[in-house]
C-alpha cells in the first residue's frame, strides 16, 4: 500500500469542473438540509477533454494504448533428413507493442495441404510473451508409401495482451452532510463499474491531533477487465481558508480507505473525494499468413 500526504494544493492531473467548489473568499452556498451537494466527474486518461490536447497529442495517447501490431514474417519448411517421417516448419513473427500494452502469451497454429489434397495440422500453445519463432513438426508425407509433399499453408499467430487504463470518480460534498453521501460512480462496457458510497468525516480512530475521512466504494468488472489498484484522495477545505490534501493507494480487492483531513482543531467546510481506478483490459489478436511452400531439398 502506497501512502502520500501533503498540505498544499494537489498537483495531480485531474480536471475540476465543479463550478460551485468553495474557495477561501467565497461563502458556503445555500443547500437544503436533506440534500447533499454531490457532483460526479468521470475522467479517463484515454479520452481527455478536447481543449486539453491538440490533435497530435490525442493521437499519441491513443497509439500508446492500442493492440500490438503482430506480423508473420516467415513460414519455411526446413530440409527433411532422408527417410525421416517428419518435416519441421519454422514460423517467425514480429510484434510492435505500444507503451501501455503488455503481452501475455502466444498461440501458433499451422494448417497445411499436401500435393494430393490431404490436410495436416500442428500447433503450439501458451508460448512466452518474448517468443518470436517456433518449430512445428508435420508428417513429411500424409500417408505411408505416399509421394505427396507439403504444398501450401495457413499460419496463425494469436497473441493475448492487456491494455493499461484508468479513470476517476470525483465526489464533492459539504462536510456537515458527509454522513449522507449519495452513491455516485461510473458504468461502461469498457471499464469497471465503480461507485463511491460513503465519505464520512471522523474525529475518532484517526492519527493523534488529526481528523480523517472514511471513503467507501463498490466496484465490479466483467471477466475481460482486471482491476489493479485504487488511489483514493481527499482535498479538504478548512473554514480558516487552508486546504489539506492526502492520497492513498490500495489493492484492487480493497473497497475502503481512511485519509487524514487536517488538524482536529480546524473545522472542515467541504471536501472533494476522488477515486482513481487503475485497470487492465484483456484482449487478443490474430495474425494470419497464407502461402505456398518452396521446394524442399
Amino acid at each position: 500500500m502506497r501512502y502520500k500526504r501533503m498540505i498544499t494544493r494537489s498537483q495531480r492531473g485531474t480536471v475540476d469542473v465543479d463550478s460551485v467548489a468553495l474557495r477561501p473568499s467565497e461563502g458556503l452556498p445555500a443547500v437544503p438540509h436533506c440534500r447533499a451537494l454531490a457532483i460526479v466527474v468521470l475522467i479517463t486518461r484515454l479520452a481527455l477533454p478536447a481543449p486539453a490536447l491538440d490533435g497530435r497529442e490525442q493521437k499519441q495517447i491513443q497509439s500508446q494504448a492500442a493492440a500490438p501490431d503482430v506480423q508473420i514474417t516467415q513460414v519455411k519448411a526446413l530440409p527433411a533428413i532422408k527417410d525421416k517421417a517428419t518435416t519441421e516448419v519454422e514460423i517467425r513473427w514480429t510484434a510492435q507493442v505500444p507503451r501501455l500494452t503488455t503481452l501475455d502469451e502466444f498461440d501458433v497454429l499451422l494448417e497445411v495441404h499436401y500435393s494430393d489434397g490431404s490436410r495436416g495440422v500442428a500447433r503450439s500453445k501458451q508460448l512466452k510473451s518474448t517468443a518470436r519463432a517456433i518449430l512445428l513438426a508435420l508428417a513429411t508425407h500424409p500417408r505411408p508409401n505416399s509421394a505427396a509433399v507439403l504444398k501450401d499453408f495457413k499460419a496463425s499467430v494469436n497473441v493475448r495482451f492487456r491494455i493499461a487504463s484508468s479513470f476517476a470518480v470525483v465526489h464533492q460534498v459539504v462536510a456537515s452532510q458527509s454522513d449522507g453521501v449519495r452513491a455516485s460512480g461510473s458504468s461502461s462496457a469498457s471499464q469497471p463499474e465503480v461507485s463511491i458510497t460513503a465519505a464520512k468525516l471522523l474525529t475518532q480512530g484517526c492519527s493523534t491531533g488529526y481528523q480523517c475521512v472514511d471513503v467507501k466504494w463498490t466496484a465490479a468488472a466483467p471477466r475481460k477487465i482486471t482491476i489493479n489498484e485504487f488511489t483514493a484522495s481527499v482535498e479538504a477545505l478548512h473554514k480558516d481558508g487552508t486546504q489539506t490534501t492526502e492520497s492513498r493507494t490500495v489493492a484492487g480487492h480493497d473497497r475502503q480507505a481512511r485519509l487524514q483531513a487536517g488538524p482536529d482543531n480546524v473545522e472542515v467546510n467541504s471536501m472533494k473525494v476522488s477515486l482513481v481506478i487503475s485497470f487492465s483490459l484483456l484482449d487478443s489478436k490474430t495474425a494470419v499468413k497464407k502461402g505456398t511452400f518452396s521446394s524442399i531439398a
